[in-house]
């Protein structure tokens, strides 16, 4: 996390610039949405800053969602159905087997 300032990042961190996390050391599930279309996280930021680099039994779905800009993915009308609801779905899913065991 960038605290905005370094003195703020020196304070926390004894750097001016925040570390930067091992994604290689990810061990939980990981359900990833991104698009194309994202300005801020772009194609080659997921593709190589994350997919990469997690390790690959993590990652357990990779959805690359058409048309979708940086805010579509909280506003855009087609967000609760591509991204909300199958989020919900996947919780719920998860806590039966939970539950069950």
């Amino acid at each position: 996390y960038d605290f905005g300032s370094k003195s703020a990042n020196m304070r926390h961190y004894g750097s001016e610039k925040p570390p930067v996390f091992n994604l290689t050391l990810v061990n939980a599930p990981v359900y990833l949405y991104w698009s194309d279309a994202d300005w801020l996280a772009d194609k080659r930021d997921v593709e190589e800053g994350l997919l990469a680099v997690i390790p690959k039994r993590y990652i357990i779905e990779n959805n690359q969602l058409q048309n979708f800009n940086h805010f579509d993915f909280i506003w855009g009308i087609r967000a609760a159905e591509e991204i909300y609801i199958p989020i919900i779905n996947t919780i719920k899913d998860d806590h039966e087997i939970i539950v069950l065991q």
